[in-house]
């Protein structure tokens, strides 16, 4: 019976370093007014807005870059864009609104991403799944750009940035888009927590069996 016990465990932590070992370790870089360049305009705080040059319309369009994430064969890359004032809920045919278009740059063109959705007067998240395009992971791996194209349309729309997020494999913080407010560490999927107390586990008994041993 012990001979079984300590295989199942032995076997449940080589599990866990496998598990480990085959995907990148979460991250998620946060671009917002911290971090701002000389030509990026995510808005300091809630307050700010309507200011300028933080609530810009179709003349004001602007960009910027991710830090840079090493890794291979990512499970997932996903952006989120934090934008106030976006009069357009993204649903194609059902409203024609405001549209603020996001374009990733692949290595060699401009990528358009989709606009940005939200309502009236609110702090909207949009997310953009970029997980299924083949040079999503090398433009990760280099810094993404992403440039944003303002009131496509020219009907005098403004919108403000509050964040951007970019989160490889779930991702290692938690965000809400309003800015000014701190992103705070994920909260590891259960199945994950239950995987490394198994791996840990196992090691915790295989070592007390040798200690008994000797």
């Amino acid at each position: 019976m012990k001979k079984q016990l300590s295989s199942v465990a032995i076997a449940g932590a080589l599990f866990l370093g496998a598990s480990t070992a085959s995907y990148a370790t979460p991250v998620t870089d946060v671009q917002e007014y911290s971090n701002n360049t000389g030509s990026e305009y995510f808005v300091e705080n809630d307050s700010k807005k309507y200011d300028s040059p933080y609530y810009r319309d179709e003349d004001e369009d602007w960009g910027w870059t991710h830090d840079a994430i090493a890794g291979t064969s990512f499970s997932s890359i996903v952006l989120e864009i934090s934008a106030f004032d976006v009069d357009f809920d993204g649903i194609p045919g059902t409203y024609i609104g405001e549209r603020d278009m996001i374009s990733a740059y692949d290595g060699s063109a401009w990528v358009n991403l989709g606009d940005l959705a939200g309502s009236d007067n609110t702090w909207d998240f949009t997310q953009f799944d970029l997980t299924g395009y083949s040079w999503a992971e090398t433009q990760v791996n280099a810094g993404l750009q992403i440039a944003m194209n303002i009131d496509t349309l020219g009907e005098g729309w403004l919108v403000t940035l509050g964040k951007a997020t970019l989160s490889i494999d779930g991702g290692s913080q938690q965000c809400v888009p309003t800015p000014g407010v701190p992103c705070t560490p994920a909260i590891p999927e259960p199945a994950s927590i239950a995987l490394l107390g198994l791996g840990l586990a196992g090691l915790g008994f295989a070592r007390r069996k040798q200690a008994k041993k000797a």
